[in-house]
């Protein structure tokens, strides 16, 4: 299960929880850097555990394209670019690079 198959539940934390427990996923408190997608979700024990991190979103646009390329496993039309230029936030040229890179 991925955050966004869960996260489907509504935005109140509730029923995002059971909807992962109901496909699996182990909720417990802990440290959250112990936390394995797919698997777990491992809610701050302590406030101060709450932190937050950079993300690379080049990165996440890239396997976004990646994936999605991979998934349909077909070669993605002017359309397709579009929705991905979309999808990620980028645009056409950028989505062409990463499509060229693959």
């Amino acid at each position: 299960v991925q955050e966004t198959e869960y996260t489907g539940a509504g935005k109140h934390i509730q029923p995002q929880l059971s909807f992962a427990r109901s496909n699996g996923i182990e909720i417990k408190f802990g440290n959250p850097k112990e936390e394995v997608p797919g698997t777990n979700i491992i809610l701050p024990e302590h406030p101060s555990m709450i932190k937050a991190e950079d993300a690379d979103l080049t990165h996440m646009r890239k396997s976004l394209i990646k994936n999605a390329v991979a998934t349909c496993n077909v070669t993605p039309n002017d359309a397709d670019i579009a929705f991905l230029a979309e999808e990620t936030n980028t645009n056409v040229e950028f989505v062409k690079e990463v499509l060229a890179s693959l």
